[in-house]
């Protein structure tokens, strides 16, 4: 075997992984397994999307078709993780009236989802992405494709250094950079052996800005839940710290 055709051969083989994670969730969510569930689907979800735009266009009818479609599963998911989040953290603080209520609004979230992934609509969508994905790279050589990955990793750098001209960003400008930090975040470790080895400094800022971030939209969450107006200082200030690191070491790699 040729090095392209390997290098197309390998990259097609961590797709189809990150498809087939998404399966087994898909198959834990419809056995209704809550718990870890979601989660691991939405990691598996957000680590397939960060690699398909490296072979796939937007620019093309069933590329941009495929793409749209896993976007809008994730979407779909949000506003259940969200209701998990604010269940685990507010449990055991809210009246009987709101717990029941947000659990309601779980439920039918869940039902949503399973909704959308059972019958074969999942399983033609997981087939077309490989397909598509094949018939992109099929003739592209090893340097292509090396350089299409490590354009778009650099893409996602060169993103989170824009965001970051913007000195009072909104919660909703936070999210973007969060979603950013995980692309990247994602598409740096699935991808490692043909980025720079640069890149793997990024991991540690990118983990826990991406943590911090995190912990700062479910502050959000509960503040608008509760009918506070604004957050504790401290979420801020370590999103910013947290922020501010991670943007020395990505500066340094550009």
């Amino acid at each position: 075997m040729e090095e392209g055709e390997e290098m197309a051969s390998q990259f097609l083989q961590i797709i189809a992984v990150q498809l087939s994670k998404l399966n087994a969730g898909r198959e834990r969510l419809l056995l209704g397994q809550h718990n870890s569930a979601l989660h691991d689907f939405r990691v598996a979800l957000r680590s397939l999307r960060s690699l398909l735009p490296i072979v796939l266009k937007r620019s093309k009818c069933l590329d941009g078709r495929v793409l749209a479609a896993w976007k809008a599963l994730a979407q779909l998911t949000s506003p259940v993780r969200d209701a998990e989040v604010l269940l685990l953290l507010l449990g055991g603080k809210m009246s009987e009236v709101e717990r029941i209520r947000l659990a309601d609004s779980l439920d039918e979230g869940m039902t949503s989802i399973r909704e959308a992934l059972a019958g074969p609509d999942f399983a033609v969508l997981a087939q077309i992405t490989l397909q598509q994905c094949r018939l992109r790279i099929k003739n592209c050589d090893s340097g292509v494709l090396k350089r299409r990955i490590k354009r778009q990793a650099k893409r996602y750098s060169r993103l989170l250094d824009k965001a970051a001209k913007n000195k009072r960003p909104s919660l909703e400008e936070w999210h973007e950079r969060r979603l950013t930090i995980k692309h990247l975040r994602y598409l740096s470790l699935l991808a490692a052996q043909w980025l720079p080895q640069r890149i793997s400094e990024l991991q540690l800022p990118l983990k826990k800005a991406q943590t911090v971030i995190g912990k700062l939209h479910d502050a959000e969450l509960i503040a608008q839940f509760v009918g506070e107006k604004k957050i504790k200082k401290t979420f801020l200030e370590n999103a910013q710290n947290a922020w501010l690191t991670l943007l020395i070491v990505n500066r340094a790699i550009l």
